[in-house]
């Protein structure tokens, strides 16, 4: 991941740190305001540069909020609990998507977020109307509390949508592909026909943390592909520009091919709408659902992820039993990262 395209988040760094200074200097009345636009500044880019910088930089400006309003006051640390809590149910299930999936654990968040506002009520009781106190820590509150109700509300989808499979199944010929890579050039599935096996990764968007999550770790893992001549093409809704973007801004090195009418999507059945997420993507045909499939050197469906628990096709392992299975091939089947 390219630092100099994270201006967000190099600003949330200067923020914090300058509210870490001003803290020093005992100009307590400024410390919670900086921090709440460095958590501000996070939230802007928390959806294009989804990473563990992100997720643990949420956590700790977070507890910083809470805490220097604790401080101030005197008061128990409720208010620190509400907005550590928020950050929390913002990033666990992005950070360990490969454990609670799309679909899994959905009260996870909604819990927490009651104990957060919980913590936050009980604060406002206990102390005289403070500006500060009082609407600061609504910053990560709200905007953790939109997202999780974006969170369930998309699980609950997914699970309806997926309950009877994906329209693709083990033992099936794949569809045919010819989409657009990241540069523009042509790629069919055919080509790979009697040379390669192929796993495809049905992404939603760049729009979406979860998938760059994923995509970062087929790459972490590409020595267990590279063995086996596995080639992985990635497949999403995005524009070629916006793909090329995402590919050079993650710092992976497969193809991704745009299905700007999603086309290929609807053919292995892996389309779904969601009116709360679809209001601002210029999606025409609905959002993708994340999954994958191994398709073998003949063409057949070796492997297809889980849809009774989207998301989990995020570790690599799932297939590794199904690889080890299939022969060794001598060519190199990952394309090489740009320098």
């Amino acid at each position: 991941m390219k630092s100099l395209t994270q201006p967000f988040t190099k600003l949330a760094c200067i923020l914090a740190a300058t509210a870490t200074a001003f803290a020093f200097v005992e100009q307590s009345a400024v410390v919670p305001v900086l921090l709440c636009m460095a958590y501000g500044a996070l939230c802007i880019e928390f959806r294009t540069h989804t990473g563990y910088v992100q997720f643990i930089l949420m956590v700790l400006v977070g507890a910083a909020i809470g805490l220097s309003l604790d401080m101030r006051y005197g008061s128990a640390p409720l208010t620190t609990t509400a907005t550590v809590l928020s950050a929390l149910a913002t990033v666990l299930r992005q950070a360990f998507m490969q454990r609670f999936t799309y679909v899994r654990y959905l009260l996870f968040e909604p819990v927490l977020m009651i104990l957060a506002i919980g913590c936050q009520v009980a604060a406002m009781v206990s102390t005289a109307f403070t500006w500060d106190l009082w609407l600061l820590p609504f910053l990560p509150i709200v905007s953790a509390g939109v997202l999780v109700a974006n969170y369930a509300y998309d699980g609950m989808v997914m699970k309806r949508r997926t309950q009877f499979g994906y329209r693709i199944q083990v033992g099936q010929p794949a569809p045919a592909i010819e989409l657009p890579d990241q540069d523009g050039t042509l790629v069919q599935l055919a080509a790979y026909r009697d040379l390669h096996p192929v796993l495809l990764i049905f992404v939603r968007g760049d729009w979406c943390p979860g998938c760059h999550m994923m995509l970062r770790t087929y790459e972490r893992n590409r020595e267990v592909f590279l063995r086996k001549g596995v080639h992985v093409l990635a497949i999403g809704p995005d524009s070629i520009d916006v793909n090329k973007d995402m590919v050079e801004r993650l710092g992976v090195g497969y193809k991704l091919l745009s299905d700007h009418e999603q086309r290929v999507s609807r053919q292995f059945g892996v389309v779904y709408n969601n009116p709360l997420l679809e209001h601002g993507l210029d999606y025409a045909q609905g959002i993708p659902l994340p999954a994958s499939f191994l398709v073998d050197k003949k063409g057949v469906i070796r492997y297809v992820s889980r849809p009774d628990r989207v998301g989990e096709f995020l570790n690599p392992e799932l297939i590794f039993g199904v690889l080890e299975s299939m022969p060794d091939t001598a060519s190199e089947a990952w394309v090489q990262k740009r320098a």
